[in-house]
């Protein structure tokens, strides 16, 4: 892999890591809003932590061994910072408490099924183990994560 392409693709996967843990503070103000359900809410803070945490585990794999990976298909940088503002814009609206719990939960919907929580495994082409089962296990959480809210949707509505 080309030392630029390396470079990119890192950048890329460290904003990646920001957006994890933007998300994970997003699920941490709806608990400190909401205590009645603040367990809900926890536990996805805490995924997205773990999200973040394999993001960087995968870029620290993409640097130690560059030469297993091909560049893939990744969202550019300024893309990802874009997203983010966005979602620290609901972190405002939520600590000015100008959305309610069921709004809320369509947000963390439309977050789980972002186009970028699908894209760890177009980043880059690789046959590296370590890195693939990262990706799967993020892959694994996220549709998790789409079904649990969408039975909160369902559960608070009634």
């Amino acid at each position: 892999m080309r030392n630029q392409d390396l470079k990119n693709l890192s950048e890329a996967l460290r904003t990646m890591e920001e957006l994890e843990l933007t998300v994970a503070e997003f699920y941490q103000t709806c608990g400190e809003r909401w205590t009645d359900h603040k367990n809900f809410w926890m536990d996805m803070e805490f995924a997205e932590l773990k999200h973040a945490d394999n993001v960087e585990r995968m870029n620290r794999i993409l640097s130690e061994r560059p030469g297993k990976f091909e560049v893939g298909s990744y969202t550019p940088p300024a893309q990802i910072r874009a997203f983010i503002a966005g979602v620290r814009s609901n972190i405002g609206r939520l600590k000015r408490e100008e959305i309610d719990e069921k709004k809320v939960l369509f947000l963390g919907l439309d977050l789980e099924q972002s186009f970028l929580e699908s894209k760890y495994a177009e980043i880059v082409k690789t046959s590296d183990a370590e890195f693939q089962s990262l990706v799967r296990e993020i892959n694994a959480d996220t549709m998790f994560h789409r079904e649990y809210l969408n039975r909160k949707v369902i559960e608070w509505a009634c």
